[in-house]
């Protein structure tokens, strides 16, 4: 009954797009999976449909993914849906379980699969652009390849657990995801996971970016002493005021003083002999200070 659902709605979809556009092949191939009863032959239409050369991840792709995973699921193939659903995550990051159409255990893969993609990116995956060569859908093949693509430098390109891939080799390996780890001088490492799919060669083209080399910033210009600060300037000595002292006279005191003694002892004496009035008259003159 889901099928006969699914059908009925994939139909409708495909029909309303042509009006717009031509259908899809791969809508025709993911619905007539969904209508093959034999393992096989079910496989080979949704590795036909799932082909990323065919176009974008998008329209019957989701649903021919998750079909695929099924598939293998009931048929005890478990490791590798696995690696079918993580290679289909990497590809897709929006790719969103459908819990209507599927068995949970198709969920359940799903998010161990996006767990494992989320886990095993690294700051330089986008350095190493994939594509494929989607050459057969002979469900019979157990084994799928991986080639290194000659980069812009001499590359040294080791597959984890597999060994040295030169620039240009392949190395045939079975279904399962690689850590691939490359160096090559005066370039940076990268570091990157990819998925190898049964039947198809995985091709990646390593991108490395040059070495930064650390510019030293020149030393900053020394600057000129300062001259010592110049002592400031004695003030000039004060101007001696030259003042005109007046200088009282001595010996003008000390005659004054004498000729005072003399003026008492006179006044004491009493009168002359003339039978005067027996003062006399004595005048000082003090100069003027």
């Amino acid at each position: 009954m889901k099928r006969t659902l699914f059908l009925v709605s994939l139909m409708l979809v495909a029909s309303g797009a042509a009006s717009l556009r031509a259908q899809d092949p791969r809508d025709a191939l993911v619905a007539r999976a969904f209508n093959e009863f034999d393992t096989q032959r079910r496989l080979q239409l949704l590795m036909a449909a799932l082909n990323p050369t065919s176009g974008p991840p998008r329209g019957a792709w989701p649903v021919g993914v998750q079909l695929l995973a099924q598939t293998l699921l009931e048929d005890g193939k478990d490791s590798l849906a696995g690696a079918w659903l993580r290679w289909a995550v990497r590809l897709a990051p929006d790719l969103q379980p459908d819990t209507v159409q599927f068995l949970p255990k198709v969920a359940d893969a799903y998010r161990a699969a996006r767990a494992f993609v989320m886990r095993t990116r690294s700051a330089t995956d986008s350095l190493a652009a994939t594509t494929w060569l989607w050459t057969g859908q002979d469900p019979a093949q157990t084994q799928g390849r991986i080639q290194i693509a000659s980069g812009p430098a001499p590359l040294r390109v080791d597959v984890k657990g597999v060994g040295v891939v030169g620039p240009g080799g392949s190395v045939a390996l079975n279904p399962g995801s690689y850590e691939i780890g490359v160096t090559a001088a005066g370039f940076d490492s990268v570091h990157a996971t990819r998925e190898v799919l049964p039947g198809v060669t995985t091709v990646v083209e390593f991108r490395p970016r040059p070495l930064q080399v650390a510019v030293q910033p020149p030393p900053p210009a020394a600057r000129p002493a300062a001259p010592p600060a110049a002592r400031p300037a004695a003030p000039p000595p004060a101007p001696v005021v030259q003042r005109n002292k007046k200088k009282f006279p001595v010996l003008w005191v000390a005659l004054g003083g004498a000729a005072a003694v003399a003026l008492v002892a006179v006044a004491a004496g009493g009168g002359g002999g003339d039978g005067g009035s027996g003062y006399g008259t004595i005048t000082i003159n003090f100069p003027n200070p």
